[in-house]
């Protein structure tokens, strides 16, 4: 196995997709732990169909899609948090418009894109991403980023679960909760940004919300969510990408999308997860009926 994994890591394209990768995992698996005790999940969501406008509009300007993406997303949290985003999910027929709105300029956008030069496969990465066609030039600013959404949880975090458990008891003693609400929604954007870049602005919301989910129905405080998020996470990003890499000699020359063996993952792992949960909880109750 150490042999297996040192010589998958002597590959640029494989240790370049890990290491961006990794950092992505670890960003948005504790990110998404927040927004599920929020109740902010639609709010993810939103971003995902949001982040691919800045994604395509970077790809025409020729500039790096991760800074469409980041710019495309912090806008549009904040300006989520102006509006509230709660009062949009309520507002769902102007919210569709907006979103669908959004698309059309991705569409518009990654048209233009290929009309100017012939680049179709990476108008894809936009909304599907691709690990293995990263530059290796960016990998210290997503690392960094990551770095960013995760100093900021930790200072945001108990305050922000407190606000979340108490919101009436958190105000009454004096915790800025709209501030709360602003710096999180930033957090939250540029988490989104960082899913965008590793599995594609469409498929990001898995890489936030499935690890998270999974872990808040196991673990047994918020603290051990996070841990345990951050590791299927990470978990999920590396089996996928060596699923995806290692598929070229199993179905002779043709590979997986490696955002596709994560997601595919992912949602494995929250149905296996769910079922095990379902099957305890009938077996207590069968014990206690038995009593």
């Amino acid at each position: 196995m150490f042999a297996f994994i040192t010589k998958l890591l002597a590959v640029n394209e494989v240790h370049t997709a890990l290491a961006v990768g990794s950092a992505v995992a670890v960003a948005t698996a504790a990110v998404g732990v927040l927004t599920i005790l929020r109740g902010q999940s639609f709010a993810g969501h939103a971003l995902t169909d949001l982040a691919a406008v800045g994604g395509s509009a970077a790809f025409l300007l020729g500039v790096d899609q991760l800074w469409g993406f980041v710019a495309s997303c912090v806008l549009s949290s904040l300006g989520m948090h102006a509006i509230g985003a709660r009062r949009m999910r309520g507002r769902d027929v102007a919210t569709g418009v907006v979103l669908g709105a959004g698309m059309g300029l991705t569409a518009l956008f990654l048209t233009l894109a290929r009309k100017s030069r012939s680049a179709g496969s990476s108008s894809m990465a936009v909304l599907f991403g691709s690990l293995f066609s990263i530059d290796p030039g960016i990998t210290p600013a997503v690392v960094a980023l990551s770095a960013f959404c995760l100093v900021v949880l930790a200072l945001i975090w108990r305050p922000a679960v407190f606000s979340v458990s108490s919101p009436e008891l958190a105000f009454a003693r004096g915790v800025p909760i709209g501030a709360l609400d602003a710096i999180f929604m930033v957090v939250l954007g540029v988490a989104v940004a960082l899913g965008a870049v590793s599995v594609g602005a469409v498929l990001s919301t898995a890489l936030l919300i499935g690890p998270a989910a999974c872990a808040l129905r196991v673990a047994r405080t918020t603290h051990a969510a996070m841990l345990l998020s951050c590791a299927l996470g990470v978990a999920c990003t590396w089996a996928g990408t060596i699923l995806s890499y290692e598929s070229y000699n199993w179905l002779g020359g043709k590979t997986l999308s490696p955002s596709f063996c994560i997601v595919a993952l992912v949602f494995g792992l929250y149905l296996a997860i769910s079922a095990i949960c379902r099957l305890s909880a009938f077996a207590r109750k069968g014990q206690v009926a038995h009593v």
